[in-house]
């Protein structure tokens, strides 16, 4: 399971966030995201089983990664662990040789069968690796834009929106710097630090 610290700016408090996925046969992965608040206690979680498949063959060591599209089911703290229905897409391209230069787009939609509620996202990320930027580091520029739609159906799709169909999406600035281990992160207009453990 991969942990890493993440401290927000904007709450100044200190929260372990975790990360652990599952291939259970190819094409079908589990996944788990969990965010452990030490200040609060409040544990918000989100895991996801899916079917996967790829529009090409993904080769080892090719940062050219075919479009890889995903439908399964969920469960998540942010919607009161009721199961809702998942389907993504992700897309990424190397724009010079080798992976030094990425650009990477995703999407994302979330259907909730109880409530009727819709939540779609997406997002679009130019990254820039430095290799041995000093002796012992590297580091990794990334800039993009995240796209959050208002919720459609008997809830909104994010807190403090309207529950209206066809509202205008929310696009939002993403920036991260990191090195091999530390990061900082704006994402959703909140700046973030992050420590690999």
């Amino acid at each position: 399971m991969e942990t890493q610290v993440f401290y927000t700016l904007h709450e100044k408090q200190l929260a372990f966030r975790l990360r652990e996925s599952v291939t259970a046969d190819p094409g079908v992965e589990a996944r788990f995201r969990g965010l452990l608040n030490t200040t609060t206690g409040a544990f918000d979680y989100r895991g996801t089983l899916k079917k996967f498949h790829n529009t090409g063959p993904l080769l080892k060591d090719d940062p050219n990664e075919p479009l890889r599209l995903g439908a399964g089911v969920g469960v998540s703290s942010a919607n009161g662990d009721a199961p809702f229905l998942t389907a993504s897409a992700r897309k990424r391209v190397s724009l010079l040789e080798g992976p030094e230069l990425l650009l990477t787009a995703k999407a994302r939609v979330d259907f909730e069968p109880s409530s009727g509620r819709l939540a779609r996202r997406a997002g679009l990320r130019l990254s820039r690796r430095l290799l041995n930027f000093t002796q012992r580091q590297d580091v990794e520029l990334t800039a993009g834009l995240d796209v959050d739609w208002p919720g459609a159906g008997g809830q909104s799709g994010q807190p403090g929106q309207s529950g209206r169909r066809g509202g205008k999406p929310n696009v939002l600035p993403y920036i991260s710097v990191r090195e091999n281990n530390w990061g900082v992160h704006l994402r959703r207009g909140l700046w973030f630090v992050t420590y690999d453990l």
